[in-house]
Order: structure tokens, then C-alpha cells, then sequence
């Protein structure tokens, strides 16, 4: 008796441990499919005000996500990337856009892949009708301890991917503009 009872509560932490794991993909499929619709119409001129603001890519680890203007509610490092309340915008003089996103094992890890980029590999960013050019000129890793401190070239346009590096570091990832090209 007591082994068909330890039978049937194993079956059942089992079936809850696949039930969860389904509905973490279902839902993980579900903000992919959602993600790319709104980059559709990104790329079509079909954007409303409250979808993206701009959209990344990556070519190098085929990544392509949209942003959130900063002062949107989903705007939300738990549900995507963003941009940091400090960034500049992409089209401002010397601008530092500064973009973070999670990394690791969990369903919203966007930059998982980015230890993967090596100096001089290209990153995209496109943003009021205009494609940004950046190649990666510098990867470092830096003390995680709830600040960042950023330096960069006050004469040129950069943009910096920040995610989290284990449990106590931070990947900081920086690229310079190499050319601004118009699309549509």
C-alpha cells in the first residue's frame, strides 16, 4: 500500500513538473510569435504608438528583438530588453544608448547568447526610419554591485549591451557607429 502511494505521488509531482515546463514554453512561443508580429509591422510601417520603438539585431547569434519606448509600461527588464532611463537615443549627437537585458536559463534570458561576440562583429539598431550600424570594439566584465559606470568616447555615437554574467558579474558589451543607412 504504501509503495502505490509513493507510486502515485511521484506520477503526480511528475505531471506538474511537465504541465509547468509546457506552459513555460507555450508562453515563451507565445511572446516569440507576439514579438515578431510587432517587428513585422515595424518594418512596414504599421507601428502604433504603444508597440516598438526601435528594434535590435543581432546577426551573429540571430537575434532580433523590438523596444519598448523608455516610458512605456512594457517597457520592463522582467518582460524584455530596454533601453536605460539614461540612454540617449540613436539619432542624438554623440549619443550613448545603453540597452540591458537578463541572461542565463530563465524564459526572459534575451541576451543568453551575447558572450558569444567577438570584436569587429556587427549589431543593428533600427530606430525612426533609419538603420545604425555599430561593430563590437570592446567586451569586458565588470563587479556586479547595482551600479554601472560606463566610459565612453564623447566624440562618437555608441551603443552598449549590459546583461548579468553568473551571480556577481555584469558582460558589458560596447560597439561605436560605423554608418546610419535610410530603409523603406
Amino acid at each position: 500500500m504504501v509503495r502505490k502511494t509513493v507510486t502515485c505521488i511521484s506520477l503526480l509531482f511528475v505531471g506538474c513538473g511537465i504541465s509547468y515546463f509546457c506552459t513555460s514554453r507555450y508562453n515563451s512561443v507565445k511572446d516569440l510569435t507576439s514579438n515578431e508580429l510587432l517587428i513585422g509591422k515595424y518594418f512596414s510601417n504599421e507601428v502604433l504608438e504603444e508597440d516598438y520603438e526601435a528594434i535590435l539585431e543581432i546577426p551573429k547569434i540571430s537575434f532580433k528583438r523590438g523596444l519598448y519606448k523608455k516610458d512605456s509600461l512594457e517597457s520592463d527588464l522582467d518582460k524584455n530588453i530596454m533601453f536605460l532611463d539614461v540612454s540617449d537615443m540613436p539619432n542624438e549627437e554623440n549619443s550613448r544608448v545603453i540597452i540591458v537585458g537578463h541572461s542565463g536559463a530563465i524564459s526572459n534570458a534575451y541576451f543568453k547568447y551575447l558572450y558569444k561576440l567577438k570584436l569587429n562583429d556587427k549589431i543593428y539598431l533600427f530606430y525612426n526610419n533609419i538603420k545604425y550600424c555599430y561593430k563590437v570594439k570592446d567586451i569586458y566584465e565588470v563587479t556586479k554591485n547595482g551600479t554601472l559606470a560606463l566610459e565612453s568616447n564623447k566624440n562618437e555615437k555608441t551603443l552598449t549591451l549590459v546583461t548579468c554574467k553568473g551571480s556577481n558579474k555584469q558582460l558589458v558589451v560596447v560597439s561605436t557607429l560605423t554608418k546610419e543607412e535610410k530603409y523603406n
